[in-house]
């Protein structure tokens, strides 16, 4: 190994400011959603229930770091108002119900864990707890789309004074989710009991994530370090792709790995470029390559369909691309609402992106379905796992002359 690698350069100052749990000191672009959520918290101050609230937008673009930066600040005037408040972070990535979320607010409170225990028994003790620990509570369940399509917790909480599950303790409700559809799948009782508002959280814009670029960089690098030049073009790359914070963020953290590589003292364009290429790969290879068989072939179709200028398309667009596919190579083809599913799967993990719009002449609401990933990394990833090279080849073969573009 060349021992160079192990040489650190004269970069960096503070890496923790780049990290994805760095909670900032002011988020201004932000400044409009963040009045939306200090509106709903100081009913507290005037006696009254924290609202219940959505922030809703794609990722990467500050909801959860909003809340946090908010709900900070909250903590602090109700302590100087000696008002009693607690903030609860709760990350429902790893929860897919409202009965394991519940069990782990328990667990998270007590140390004992009540999975096995009867629903109703589980939040009667999530209840207990609550009522425990202050006057006044604001929940935040960040990712709260990952608990599927029941939804007993939303709507069991806001009403839990009405049913006397809770005595004395006021709750409110911040759901964190990436889902423009989630707000739509819930059922009407749960939308009366708990729908008070949503914060939508547009993409950034260019001037918007070099301006979070720049403050990054005043803290995270040595002075002078960057060149301006390389924070304008990672915001460039974030705004055309994703309109991403944390996406932006990822291009300076790794451009300044590339200047140490390259034995650089400044962090230059070139370096940028390069970052983008290393994110753009990592992200794909992290994404894709674990998935299973029947994944992996209705996302070649829809990397077909992206090649050939057929995107955004319909389910069955895309279910007949999938069904050309492994006929001509000669493997089992799933039903329509299989392959659908498959679909739902990739869209969960953001490798493509799915949207309800109007059906047009058709009627109805219809899925359009399209790559959310960068084209160019994800033919790379897909062509270097052995069991789809025939299928890339076949694509190439099939006179899709773009292919050669990202090769």
């Amino acid at each position: 190994m060349d021992e160079s690698i192990w040489e650190t350069g004269e970069i960096f100052k503070n890496e923790e400011v780049l990290n994805e749990h760095y909670t900032p000191d002011e988020i201004p672009e932000r400044e409009e959603e963040s009045a939306e959520l200090v509106r709903g918290l100081r009913r507290v101050f005037r006696g009254g229930e924290p609202k219940n609230m959505f922030l809703q937008g794609k990722t990467g673009q500050g909801k959860t770091a909003t809340a946090r930066y908010v709900l900070d600040e909250f903590e602090k005037r109700a302590s100087q108002h000696d008002i009693d408040v607690e903030t609860i972070f709760q990350s429902c990535s790893n929860h897919s119900s409202s009965y394991h979320l519940a069990c782990n607010l328990v667990e998270r409170f007590t140390g004992t864990d009540p999975n096995g225990h009867p629903q109703q028994k589980v939040f009667d003790k999530m209840y207990a707890v609550l009522e425990e620990r202050a006057e006044n509570i604001v929940i935040v369940f960040d990712e709260i789309d990952s608990i599927g399509e029941k939804h007993d917790i939303l709507y069991d909480i806001p009403r839990a004074r009405d049913n006397n599950d809770i005595e004395d303790t006021k709750i409110g409700i911040i759901g964190i989710t990436n889902d423009s559809t989630f707000l739509q799948s819930m059922d009407p009782r749960t939308k009366s009991s708990l729908y008070d508002g949503t914060i939508q959280f547009d993409a950034y814009e260019a001037d918007d994530l070099q301006n979070i670029l720049q403050r990054r960089v005043e803290k995270a690098f040595l002075d002078g370090v960057v060149e301006n030049s390389a924070i304008q073009l990672c915001a460039a790359y974030a705004a055309q792709d994703k309109g991403s914070a944390r996406q932006a963020i990822d291009y300076l953290y790794e451009a300044g790995d590339v200047a140490i590589d390259h034995n650089s003292s400044t962090v230059t364009d070139e370096h940028v470029r390069e970052a983008e290429e290393r994110v753009n790969k990592r992200n794909v290879t992290q994404s894709i390559t674990g998935l299973t068989v029947q994944d992996h072939l209705t996302l070649c179709a829809v990397v077909s369909l992206a090649l050939d200028g057929n995107e955004p398309a319909r389910t069955r667009q895309v279910y007949s691309e999938y069904s050309n596919l492994t006929r001509s190579i000669d493997v089992n083809s799933l039903a329509m609402d299989r392959v659908r599913d498959h679909l739902q799967d990739l869209d969960m993990i953001g490798v493509i992106d799915g949207e309800l719009r109007s059906g047009g002449s058709e009627g109805g609401k219809k899925y359009y379905w399209q790559l959310n990933t960068d084209i160019g990394a994800t033919i790379e990833v897909l062509q270097e796992i052995d069991r789809l090279s025939d299928l890339m080849e076949l694509i190439a073969s099939r006179g899709n002359e773009q292919l050669s573009r990202y090769s």
